[in-house]
């Protein structure tokens, strides 16, 4: 079991980490982290349901993670939130390489999240079941669909 202080417990902590934590991709679990100032890093285990379809199973994946990281949370830097999201990997992976990846992981998180976020830009939103930009682009409109006025033709 982790220390109390080493703990991420709240929902809308774990909240707060999916829409603004880093991902970070390993083979056996994905890293979500952000800077948080907490002195000592707070970590979380999330085996999700849809992944692990029993209670069982998704208590013993949350105990190896949990297991994996204890013995080196001296080297874990602080000010950090962070949460490992198991894949379905974990459930069949050997403890040391478990450890590797998870360590891993964790030796990439400041330097990762430090860089920019490369965010794609979202394409214009239709209206109305009318295509955004069909003239520009050239798309013919659906059989069956007439303009409502002028400007759409």
């Amino acid at each position: 079991m982790l220390p109390k202080a080493s703990r991420l417990r709240h929902e809308k902590d774990f909240a707060r980490l999916s829409v603004k934590g880093r991902p970070l991709y390993g083979p056996y679990c994905i890293l979500r982290a952000r800077k948080s100032g907490s002195e000592p890093s707070k970590i979380g285990f999330v085996a999700s349901g849809k992944m692990f379809k029993k209670a069982v199973d998704r208590n013993r994946v949350r105990r190896r993670m949990r297991e994996a990281i204890r013995p080196h949370l001296d080297e874990i830097p602080p000010g950090y939130d962070m949460s490992f999201i198991a894949r379905k990997e974990v459930a069949d992976a050997e403890p040391k390489e478990l450890k590797a990846s998870m360590l891993h992981l964790i030796e990439k998180m400041p330097a990762e999240i430090q860089k920019p976020l490369k965010r794609r830009p979202k394409p214009p939103k239709s209206r109305k079941g009318v295509i955004a930009y069909s003239k520009e682009l050239g798309v013919p409109r659906p059989p069956g669909k007439r303009p409502q006025n002028q400007d759409e033709v």
